[in-house]
């Protein structure tokens, strides 16, 4: 299905007399209670800009109406699930319309025999996992703060986990979407079966483009029974290259691991206490799933692989303990899982697993010669680095902080590429010069001009989430 074109015309910011009518009309015409204003609009500040209006519309057609409503006055409209995920991207350029989708929560169509189900984009990560559980399934996409982070949020974001060489991203499990674009026309692509139409995959198309082609109203997503058993296969090195190479034999096991990690134990506190004495080295993690037979012979030889590999196995996890382990590795990359200060940035470095290590020691390298701190966490097998930089000296001029920080990015991205920022201090985007000129998003890549052309004809006025994304 095809959206309609429309004519554009140049984006414009609201006078404050423009919002507050605006304001007036959505309240009017949503309700008092599908709508918030005044003081109530605080809590959905973004990057220090707050709303002129919330609206908290019950079901799709009100989102429609939402959209249709700002579109005819220009408003500019910034999609919200949880807000677990707000910090990415630039501050929007425009901001008078906070589109909460949290009341889409409802389970549309689920079916436990196809290990298919469609919901609501307000959906929270831990209310399916409830409903899930109860027919001893999952959606297997592991995100930071579970209770409050939405299924459309992490579609919108496309944010990819731990699991991602095992399960898959949100691209990969998700079947069809629904969507409301930015003149308020409803739309819907994909299916709801695993087996679909053959064309052009405009669900993968919407998949972390922030809404700015479309705003998601819900999902169909392709589920995974929960294994029997699982435990954590926990070791210790002292060199990244070690890492690697375990990784590399790990992934061959014949119980193939479902997520194989290494950090920095000293980059999660709570990992302090479980390895005493060891808060210098790196950890290697191995999460086994299966059934039981099968995850004790996989726990045995991934033991083994460890061993040949030069590291050293400290201990195996099951229960409780893995579930905690898992959850602290994940609260690793929120952009809001912990807490940003002036001096802290958030970085996630993609490249290929081989040259993981070498990424590695150019983040260390930049980090020791720019006096910051780096905590690092990285998806050996998909080839994932997420980097934490912090400035060590508090009481360095703000100005010098920001330049570190900035030096180090800088460098990163023109080695690497692939460099997202997904969060940082508010005083790097001071002013617009620095704003345009630092890439939050990486190197540009080469489709931009066509992800450009696509945005221009779903919302050619850049209605939703203006200037947050490349487009």
């Amino acid at each position: 299905m095809t959206s309609t074109l429309h004519t554009a015309s140049a984006p414009h910011r609201l006078s404050a007399d423009e919002r507050a009518a605006f304001a007036e009309l959505l309240s009017h015409e949503l309700g008092e209670a599908q709508t918030l204003t005044g003081a109530a609009c605080d809590v959905f500040a973004d990057h220090g800009r707050t709303p002129a209006v919330v609206a908290r519309p019950a079901d799709v057609a009100g989102v429609a109406a939402a959209l249709a409503l700002a579109a005819e006055a220009g408003a500019a409209v910034v999609p919200w699930g949880g807000g677990t995920r707000q910090a990415i991207g630039y501050p929007p350029a425009r901001y008078d319309l906070a589109l909460s989708l949290e009341r889409l929560a409802q389970i549309v169509d689920y079916d436990p025999a196809d290990l298919t189900i469609t919901v609501g984009a307000g959906m929270t990560h831990a209310a399916l996992a409830l409903v899930l559980s109860k027919a001893r399934q999952s959606l297997p996409l592991d995100v930071p703060l579970p209770e409050h982070a939405t299924l459309g949020g992490t579609l919108a974001t496309n944010f990819v986990g731990l699991r991602r060489a095992y399960a898959g991203a949100p691209r990969d499990v998700t079947l069809g979407v629904r969507v409301v674009d930015a003149h308020g026309e409803q739309l819907a692509f994909g299916g709801r079966v695993v087996k679909n139409v053959s064309g052009y995959d405009m669900t993968k198309l919407h998949i972390g483009a922030l809404g700015t082609l479309g705003v998601i109203t819900g999902a169909s997503l392709k589920l995974a029974p929960l294994p029997e058993h699982e435990a954590t296969v926990i070791g210790v090195c002292a060199q990244p290259e070690q890492a690697q190479r375990a990784a590399d034999a790990l992934g061959a096991l014949a119980t193939r691991p479902s997520a194989l990690c290494a950090l920095h134990v000293a980059a999660l506190p709570a990992l302090a206490q479980l390895v005493p004495g060891h808060g210098r080295r790196i950890l290697v993690a191995a999460r086994i799933p299966g059934v039981s037979a099968a995850v004790e012979r996989g726990v045995r030889e991934a033991n083994e692989a460890m061993q040949r590999a030069g590291i050293e196995p400290l201990l195996t996890l099951d229960n409780t303990a893995q579930h905690d382990f898992w959850a602290s590795a994940t609260e690793f990359l929120s952009p809001s899982g912990a807490e940003q200060t002036a001096s802290e940035l958030l970085l996630r470095l993609t490249t290929l697993p081989e040259r993981m290590a070498a990424a590695l020691a150019m983040a260390e390298s930049l980090a020791a010669t720019h006096g910051l701190g780096l905590a690092w966490l990285a998806d050996l097998a998909s080839g994932v680095l997420w980097l934490r930089l912090r400035v060590e000296q508090p009481s360095h001029a703000e100005s010098a902080r920001i330049h570190a920080l900035r030096m180090v990015c800088d460098q990163l991205i023109a080695r690497w590429r692939h460099v997202v920022t997904l969060a940082y201090p508010s005083a790097l985007l001071e002013s617009a010069d620095q704003e345009a000129s630092f890439a939050l998003w990486g190197a540009q890549p080469a489709s931009l001009d066509v992800m450009r052309e696509a945005r221009h004809r779903f919302d050619p006025n850049e209605t939703v989430n203006p200037g947050r994304y490349l487009i």
